[in-house]
């Protein structure tokens, strides 16, 4: 009898901590978390560790600050260090020498932090390997921040599980190459276009954003980017800084109608939409309800510069998913 009852504590006390491990709200939203990954839009701050005063900066604010604001995936540059005496890879705008936000351990100590501090977030990182460098220095960063315990791994062209089974794992950081993956030796830093598509991101025109597959070239995968910014050239250089001053019209209606059309193209939603200044749009409307509106749920929140973010249900697009992808 004595060995019966002890049998059923045990079950009890498996069964409540089990109930307890399992998130009831994933990323702020208790919607998300029965979802697959793959089928949740994020706002993404392209090089987000590019912030303070330069003209080469694309962002307002610091990593810290994107990550309170709501921010979820982060497009970072690793560049070798300037100094020929250090392995440090360095966050890099174009070159060390035009804009250095310092090493990438640093900044991913910021994510940690963040992490442990909430315990039901999916962060997403995506590495421009400007420098061609080779993943198990990424892998001695991730080390040195505390980070590499939180990395996933994805095997390709395998459905992607849900985000409360995410959380779940423990493995909260999705991290994504662009070039030199080596999944040998460091599994979760992700070949990005096994995964994952972008639409062109050199554009100088607000009127002509595309909706074509850029990378890889025609090749459309499960998942994809959506990358809206504009670039100015310096004058008699081919230095390219970003259009600050447009990024309240850039990042509002113009921004929705993008979104728009590369939802009708691919008929699916896109999973990423990369932006400069996250934190400018217009009181009505902005990146953080756009993306919303594709989650089919609401955002109301105040904003970094003052302004107040719209409620997305009065910017919900006419979302249309589908299992296949459709190209033209």
């Amino acid at each position: 009898m004595l060995l019966y009852t002890f049998l059923v504590f045990a079950i009890i006390s498996i069964t409540l901590v089990k109930s307890q491990n399992v998130p009831t709200v994933c990323n702020g939203y208790a919607e998300f978390c029965n979802i697959p990954y793959s089928q949740i839009s994020f706002v993404a701050t392209h090089n987000s560790y590019a912030y303070g005063n330069n003209v080469a900066v694309n962002q307002n604010f610091d990593i810290p600050t994107q990550l309170k604001d709501g921010v979820r995936v982060f497009l970072l540059d690793g560049h070798k260090s300037p100094s020929n005496t250090s392995s440090e890879i360095e966050l890099c705008h174009q070159s060390c020498s035009l804009l250095d936000s310092g090493t990438a351990k640093n900044t991913l100590k910021n994510i940690t932090k963040f992490l442990q501090q909430n315990p039901n977030e999916v962060i997403t990182i995506f590495w421009e390997n400007f420098d061609n460098i080779a993943p198990i220095n990424y892998k001695t960063s991730y080390d040195q921040a505390g980070l590499t315990q939180y990395c996933f791994t994805q095997p390709v062209d395998e459905q992607w599980p849900t985000m409360a089974e995410i959380i779940q794992s423990g493995k909260r950081v999705i991290n994504f190459i662009d070039s030199n993956a080596n999944t040998d030796s460091v599994p979760w830093l992700m070949p990005e276009y096994s995964y994952v598509f972008e639409t062109p991101f050199e554009n100088f025109n607000s009127n002509a954003w595309q909706c074509t597959v850029d990378r890889p070239k025609d090749q459309p995968q499960q998942m994809y980017m959506i990358n809206h910014f504009l670039y100015n050239k310096i004058t008699n250089t081919n230095i390219e800084i970003p259009q600050r001053d447009s990024a309240n019209v850039t990042n509002a209606a113009n921004l929705a109608q993008h979104v728009q059309n590369c939802t009708n193209i691919f008929v699916q939603r896109p999973n990423y939409v990369a932006v400069d200044f996250y934190d400018k749009g217009n009181n009505n409307i902005n990146v953080f309800g756009i993306i919303a509106g594709l989650n089919n749920v609401s955002y109301i929140s105040g904003g970094t510069d003052g302004t107040k973010q719209s409620d997305a249900s009065s910017l919900k697009l006419n979302v249309q998913q589908n299992d296949s992808m459709h190209v033209e």
